[in-house]
């Protein structure tokens, strides 16, 4: 099986600007925490996997992050 590439955060966000990448493509690439996150995550919202859930992912990834910044955890 063929070793999965991941990119720092700039790099998904260039693709993304570049139109070479979708939120199902920078979730996969992020990490495999967060592969396996985000299979967690569509299996217990009942989702499939997609650009739209993916989006949702990260805004949800996004406000664990405000959260814990905000607690001092972060």
């Amino acid at each position: 099986m063929a070793k999965h590439i991941y990119y720092p955060e700039e790099v998904l966000i260039e693709k993304m600007e570049r139109g070479e990448y979708g939120w199902l493509d920078y979730v996969n690439h992020f990490s495999a925490e967060w592969q396996e996150e985000y299979a967690r995550y569509c299996e217990e919202h009942s989702l499939t996997a997609s650009n739209e859930s993916a989006a949702e992912f990260v805004r949800f990834k996004d406000e664990q992050l405000e959260a814990a910044m905000e607690s001092g955890d972060a």
